[in-house]
């Protein structure tokens, strides 16, 4: 057995409080549940022989409207669809039983942004305030009424540090997480759906961009599209957009918000970011068509454009279709948070 098998199977063994105690990771659920406007996805892992493998996957329609999103933030409408849902895709992978799952919500719930710093104070209290200070104009809600969570992504080129920085209203995430908990469902971790893609992405090395350079990413669901940029694995840009004010994907009219935005970030990225140029642009697209988006991608500038294949993130993936693991990443992101 390798030293990180035998690792692993110690953190595995470990109660929780000393887990905790000694600074490991936390022990995360090993069902990720992807919550979607038109679906309910959820993939269960565990592990044998050494190995991860992929027990079980579930979906389920989820009626429209159930959740909201808008220019602020989103709502839950119907609790007792979004719980019936849930368990039906959780039945689905294997997994009615459980009582703990990772969530994946929408990243039209919250804002995020990479917030670029001089310098960050040691004291997590004291860039904390740092951080409220600086995105405080861009939030169009009290930052007193919302959950917010930062991560320091290092120091950039320029020498400046950058901050990525995620901020949603207590009132759309707060109201799903207290839902499920009735429901005897507790969320071991909240996520947004493309950080998760994104972490899917590495565990199945997929980040390393053709030719070495920059890599985007475009996450497309029918509610809203987000665009990531990764240099190597650190997040250098993150937006996420609805289609319109109302209403999700209208075909053609939604592709041309896309294109605009995706040549608005091309513009930001070479101008702001020291882009040189995108080697390649992955892309996720789930109830909206895949060809399209590729196609606005190589018009913006990506040299290259494709579906991500992460066939090989696990064994049994290899039975899958494309879109089919596609549509499970963010879940299995989740799932398989304790390897991240």
């Amino acid at each position: 057995m390798s030293a990180s098998e035998l690792l692993e199977r110690w953190r595995e063994r470990m109660p929780a409080p000393l887990e905790r105690l000694v600074g490991m990771r936390p022990r995360y659920p090993l069902v990720g549940v992807e919550l979607r406007p038109d679906a309910v996805i959820a993939a269960r892992v565990g592990r044998r022989k050494g190995a991860w493998h992929l027990e079980g996957t579930g979906r389920a329609a989820l009626p429209e409207g159930t959740i909201e999103t808008g220019p602020v933030g989103g709502e839950l409408r119907d609790g007792e669809a979004l719980v019936a849902a849930v368990r039906e895709a959780l039945a689905a992978a294997g997994a009615e039983g459980t009582t703990r799952i990772s969530l994946a919500v929408p990243d039209a719930l919250a804002r995020m942004f990479v917030v670029d710093v001089r310098e960050l104070p040691a004291a997590h209290a004291q860039a904390d305030e740092m951080i409220r200070f600086r995105i405080r104009k861009s939030i169009p809600f009290p930052l007193s009424e919302a959950r917010l969570a930062w991560h320091n992504l290092g120091r950039f080129e320029d020498g400046h540090i950058h901050v990525l920085v995620a901020v949603a209203p207590e009132q759309g995430v707060g109201q799903i997480e207290r839902t499920l908990e009735a429901a005897g469902l507790r969320t071991g971790l909240v996520d947004l759906a493309s950080i998760e893609l994104i972490n899917a992405l590495r565990l199945a090395g997929q980040l390393e961009a053709a030719g070495g350079g920059d890599l985007a990413l475009i996450n497309a669901t029918t509610g809203s599209f987000s665009v990531a940029i990764l240099r190597g694995e650190r997040l250098i840009f993150f937006r996420s957009k609805a289609y319109h004010v109302q209403g999700g994907f209208r075909g053609d009219e939604s592709l041309r918000v896309v294109g605009r935005e995706l040549r608005t970030t091309m513009s930001y990225y070479e101008e702001h970011l020291l882009g040189e140029g995108l080697s390649e642009v992955l892309v996720r697209a789930c109830g909206v068509p895949a060809e399209p988006l590729i196609e606005l991608a190589l018009e913006a500038g990506g040299r290259e454009a494709a579906i991500p294949d992460a066939s090989g993130l696990l064994p049994e993936l290899g039975a899958f279709e494309t879109d089919e693991i596609g549509e499970l990443l963010p879940a299995l992101g989740l799932a398989l948070r304790r390897l991240a």
